[in-house]
């Protein structure tokens, strides 16, 4: 197996933006070898023994990139937004893993309110978003399940990512105001950019 360091490294967040760019990569040069099903590998071989797919978690993908533990990751623009303040360069929305970053609560949140408590894993855009409502935000962060944070009265409302819609109204909660769209990206390190080129240009066109 060739050096990693002479490799370029590819990050993939798992999950289900892994399993729609899987596809992708299926039946070109840059094919896993191996199965992420079958083995613990976090670094796996593709079939250009230049390239090597590294699995993690897509909070992490930016962090990696930034780096340059990895050169080249797919993230979505929800992470990216949250780490801003990390350099890398954003080549290509993939135009997958499509879903939308919204403000969710009970009918009437808005009414005799200039406070509120807001339930997510995305303190930065909701300050934003909040203040530019001009209401001020307590944030209590919760890494999953934020629909049960307004039900229990931990917090008034919730932003988090919305895709049909259903579990908000299988909880009684109904989405109030889109955010922003939100896809999947894909994003390089800025020395790799002159350092990798051909390869990274050869991976690009995969995902033409």
């Amino acid at each position: 197996m060739e050096d990693k360091k002479e490799s370029l490294i590819f990050a993939l967040p798992k999950g289900r933006v892994y399993e729609e760019v899987f596809p992708i990569l299926k039946g070109s040069k840059f094919e896993l070898k191996d199965d992420p099903y079958k083995t613990r590998k976090l670094v796996l071989d593709t079939k250009n023994n230049k390239v090597k797919i590294l699995l993690v978690r897509g909070w992490d993908v930016p962090a990696y990139v930034t780096s340059g533990a990895a050169h080249l990751g797919v993230v979505g623009k929800d992470i990216l937004l949250e780490k801003e303040s990390e350099e890398f360069i954003e080549l290509k929305d993939l135009g997958i893993g499509k879903c939308r970053l919204s403000l969710a609560g009970k009918k009437n949140l808005f009414i005799g309110t200039t406070r509120m408590k807001i339930a997510t894993k995305y303190p930065k855009s909701s300050i934003k978003f909040m203040e530019s409502l001009g209401i001020q935000s307590e944030i209590i962060y919760l890494h999953g399940a934020q629909e049960l944070a307004p039900l229990l009265g931990l917090s008034d409302a919730i932003i988090d990512l919305v895709e049909s819609g259903n579990t908000l109204k299988e909880n009684g909660l109904q989405e109030i105001q889109v955010i922003r769209d939100i896809s999947t990206r894909l994003i390089a390190n800025k020395a790799a950019l002159k350092t990798k080129s051909s390869l990274i240009q050869e991976l690009l066109e995969v995902f033409n």
